[in-house]
């Protein structure tokens, strides 16, 4: 298990923290125009938990404990920041439904101070604090679909609400932390080599490294791609992924961390030329070997 940083669990707490009230602030905007019931909260999670995994790589934070607190956090923050955007709008809605009355009222009132009296008392109530606005809301119920919640069926539904964008980022944060960490240098592995492979390459690594291959009888059906990754630090040999078509037609994957000895020999593979090497170091390890392959 990652150690735990008090440095790390700030800054994630800070950055995640951050990240959730800017999210809760733009969907409270975009929801004002459009808002699925349902798919509207897994969007705002999934944009959410993307933005946490951002921050995941940054800090090479896998501390799991550290970022299970700042996940409910900022899923916390984030559905209050949505509700203040709401309130916000609902706030300068009224200002300008206010300042367009007046104008209308002094018209009026230039023909008949009572009628401009009897329009005036006509203005909305403003929305006042954030807790009268919400109470406002309770009253006044919350049409989704055919249905007219209220009382304590509104609170239900904005739980519900986010609890799917909580589930939705903690999706996507718990597969990252499944990505290969070294605790050593306390970073997530990278991608530092990757390519395709020729059936007799392949045949030659499935020698090396003992795998027990297949290979299909059509060459032009034969597809595989392996890809290399390492820490920072270089604390290991690396962890190899294969991922190649089987006689069938079916994709089969193989990982193994490696020890020196088959580093060595995979470093004498590509060495010979035996590799179409296409990318070094550039592509993160957010997706699985089979993710990578070519069409």
């Amino acid at each position: 298990m990652a150690p735990f940083r008090w440095e790390k669990f700030v800054l994630w707490l800070l950055l995640a923290a951050g990240l959730a009230v800017g999210v809760g602030q733009v969907a409270a905007w975009v929801g004002g125009y459009v808002r699925p019931v349902g798919l509207f909260s897994l969007l705002v999670g999934g944009i959410l938990g993307g933005m946490l995994v951002g921050v995941i790589r940054l800090l090479d934070l896998a501390h799991r404990p550290t970022v299970l607190v700042g996940m409910v956090l900022a899923g916390l923050l984030c559905a209050a920041s949505e509700h203040w955007g709401c309130y916000l709008h609902a706030q300068r809605e009224y200002e300008r439904l206010a300042a367009e009355w007046e104008v209308k009222i002094q018209g009026l009132a230039a023909l008949s101070g009572q009628l401009g009296q009897a329009v005036q008392k006509q203005l909305p109530q403003p929305p006042g604090s954030l807790g009268r606005y919400l109470a406002g809301q309770l009253e006044q119920g919350r049409q989704i679909g055919p249905w007219l919640l209220q009382g304590r069926w509104v609170w239900i539904s904005w739980l519900a609400e986010a609890g799917l964008t909580l589930g939705a980022a903690a999706v996507l944060v718990w597969a990252t932390l499944r990505w290969p960490y070294c605790t050593g240098c306390e970073s997530w592995y990278r991608t530092i080599r990757q390519g395709r492979l020729l059936p007799n390459d392949l045949a030659r690594w499935a020698e090396v490294f003992e795998i027990p291959i297949r290979l299909p009888e059509a060459a032009g059906r034969f597809r595989a791609q392996f890809r290399l990754l390492q820490c920072v630090g270089q604390c290991t040999p690396g962890r190899i992924e294969l991922v190649w078509e089987t006689a069938d037609g079916h994709l089969q994957t193989w990982q193994s961390q490696l020890d020196t000895a088959q580093r060595q020999k995979l470093d004498a593979l590509w060495q010979s030329g035996l590799v179409e090497e296409e990318v070094s170091a550039t592509i993160p390890p957010s997706g699985s070997a089979q993710e990578r392959i070519a069409e």
